[in-house]
């Protein structure tokens, strides 16, 4: 019972940090699109709004919204409804800050919701781990997942990061205690779940192969008899596990999301949002599909799917390490996972491979292929989860798509499972008291540090960045965008400005809130290049002024010398608000 005690204290926690973390917050850049789709999904029963993110996310937040008097005729009667094609940037945006709603009660009430997802990640996790390796790894698992910086500051966003983490631990969980043991109850929830999990984020899809090889492998190492026929039953009732998700789950939330959608407008949408796609057979499939009746539903899932394969191929223009492109660095996500995650973490995992490499002296003329075989045969789980990480990790580096570490959310969970376990399972390897005493003191230290890490950059969770990146404030030379800056500082800026009495403010920001909803009057609407020195910028300001660019811009902004902002690295920032506005005053 203690140990759920403890259990319930590390989820409170974690929960009273992660509210109290966004209060000050503005709406986030993917938030705009989000909150307003979701909000037309339950009060309209019609997709045609950000077709390219599962609903699951943004249905919570548009079912939060029902609690409010949300003002939305402004909305709904603009040309970003009536005429444009997905046009969910400007419809959030007009929906939020300029239908006559209180915009920050408005995005917190969208927002808060979405920390169930986090919640239901953070039970999955202290049952799987008690279950394959006690209670004690249980909490060490939790504690690690509840306050990474990384994981809080997601948790808090209407975005389809955490969902992902949760659809991926929640499927496969089910499935695994599927092929543990294949029952039709077993079957019928694995495949429920399944459809759940494919609801968070298209790239869940990858766990439709990935099981469909997990059954084949079951099938092989733990039949003891009969091994072809054992896989091929795995195999076909895998099958049937996606055939129910996707029959059960996909098929009618996607139905009920199109009902009110005109099937001529879907048609055209669809013809017009995959006109540029590659392959023609599925694309013109998909098209074909969009307007008949009943199974549109289904074709408005496979839309968002295309459009989620076509935007990877296409890339993303950002900065990383002092370059700018479009096009991925295949050292990307491990450079921005090694300097998101607190080395307090990087410290247990050198740790475990310390201790490993003492007890065990790898020699490769040793290694038999048996050993391998027994180990899987005899933790399948664990094989499981290693293979995800390969399986995520392969495709995150071979991706074209460089915008965050939040990509890398869905490997998240399965880490700290298997972390935790095998720090317990190194503990019974020592033998000597006075070693397994230094042993448990370093690991209290690095826990110690760890939830120091998460306190220390409190509120500011989205821009945590370890020692080896310069701290929270050092980040902003390796990578920005949504590791750093996500426009969720404007608010910030605004309550600086007041405070500080400052009548008149130039600012570059990186995010789709309403500038002029809380800086009003104040605001000197500015882009990259306006200004190429300060001299040019005392031209317009000849008595001097403040200038604030996000971080996004500051270093994105030096892809070109015309349009850079590097002519401020002369001058030292007055204050640097959230760690991803920066302020500075020109003087005369």
């Amino acid at each position: 019972m203690r140990y759920k005690l403890t259990a319930v204290l590390i989820i409170v926690t974690a929960l009273i940090l992660a509210i109290t973390s966004l209060w000050d917050d503005s709406p986030i850049v993917d938030e705009m699109p989000h909150i307003g789709a979701g909000y037309s999904y339950i009060t309209k029963g019609d997709h045609r709004l950000n077709p390219e993110h599962p609903p699951l996310a943004k249905d919570l937040a548009g079912l939060s919204l029902k609690f409010l008097r949300v003002k939305d005729e402004p909305a709904f009667e603009s040309k970003f409804w009536q005429e444009d094609i997905n046009g969910q940037w400007e419809f959030g945006r007009k929906l939020i800050f300029n239908s006559g709603n209180d915009a920050d009660k408005l995005a917190k009430y969208a927002k808060i919701p979405q920390l169930l997802f986090f919640i239901l990640a953070a039970v999955i996790i202290f049952i799987w781990s008690r279950k394959l390796y006690g209670s004690k790894a249980s909490l060490i698992a939790l504690f690690l997942f509840s306050f990474s910086p990384t994981v809080l500051a997601h948790s808090r966003f209407v975005t389809t990061d955490m969902p992902a983490l949760f659809g991926i631990l929640l499927a496969t969980f089910f499935f695994v205690k599927y092929l543990e043991k294949p029952t039709k109850k077993n079957l019928c929830l694995a495949g429920l779940m399944l459809g759940v999990a494919q609801l968070t984020k298209f790239s869940v899809f990858l766990l439709v192969p990935f099981f469909l090889v997990l059954a084949i492998l079951y099938g092989l190492l733990k039949s003891e008899k009969s091994k072809i026929l054992t896989t091929y039953y795995l195999l076909l009732t895998t099958i049937l596990i996606i055939i129910i998700g996707f029959l059960f789950i996909v098929w009618p939330v996607y139905y009920f999301h199109t009902w009110n959608y005109p099937p001529e407008l879907q048609k055209n949408h669809t013809e017009d949002l995959l006109k540029s796609y590659g392959n023609r057979n599925f694309a013109d499939s998909i098209v074909y599909l969009s307007d008949k009746p009943v199974i549109r539903g289904l074709a408005e899932y496979g839309l968002g799917l295309l459009m989620v394969t076509q935007r990877q191929s296409g890339g993303n223009t950002t900065y990383f390490m002092g370059e700018v492109r479009n096009w991925a660095w295949p050292q990307y996500f491990p450079v921005v996972y090694f300097l998101k995650e607190p080395l307090a973490f990087w410290g247990l995992i050198i740790l475990v491979w310390l201790i490993w490499a003492t007890k065990w002296k790898i020699q490769v003329s040793r290694f038999k292929i048996q050993k391998l075989w027994d180990w899987s045969r005899n933790h399948f789980t664990e094989l499981t989860m290693f293979l995800w990480l390969t399986l995520y990790w392969y495709t995150s580096i071979t991706s074209n798509l460089n915008i965050g570490v939040r990509h890398l959310l869905p490997v998240y969970g399965f880490t700290f499972i298997l972390l935790s376990g095998t720090l317990i399972k190194m503990s019974t390897l020592i033998s000597s008291k006075k070693i397994l005493t230094t042993y448990y003191l370093l690991l209290t230290t690095l826990f110690g540090w760890y939830l120091y890490e998460n306190i220390s950059v409190y509120p500011y969770y989205l821009t945590y960045f370890n020692q080896a990146a310069g701290g929270s404030s050092g980040g902003y030379r390796y990578v920005v965008d949504s590791n750093l800056d996500w426009g969720q500082d404007l608010k910030r800026l605004s309550q600086w400005v007041d405070k500080n009495n400052i009548q008149k403010i130039s600012l570059d920001y990186f995010g789709w809130s309403d500038q002029t909803y809380y800086l009003k009057n104040k605001l000197v609407w500015i882009r990259s290049g306006k200004y190429k020195n300060a001299r040019d910028f005392l031209t317009d300001n000849p008595n001097g002024g403040y200038i604030a660019v996000s971080a996004s811009f500051y270093m994105g902004s030096r892809e070109k010398l015309e349009t850079s902002y590097a002519w401020l690295d002369n001058h030292k920032p007055v204050a640097v608000i959230g760690n991803s506005i920066f302020v500075w005053y020109i003087q005369p």
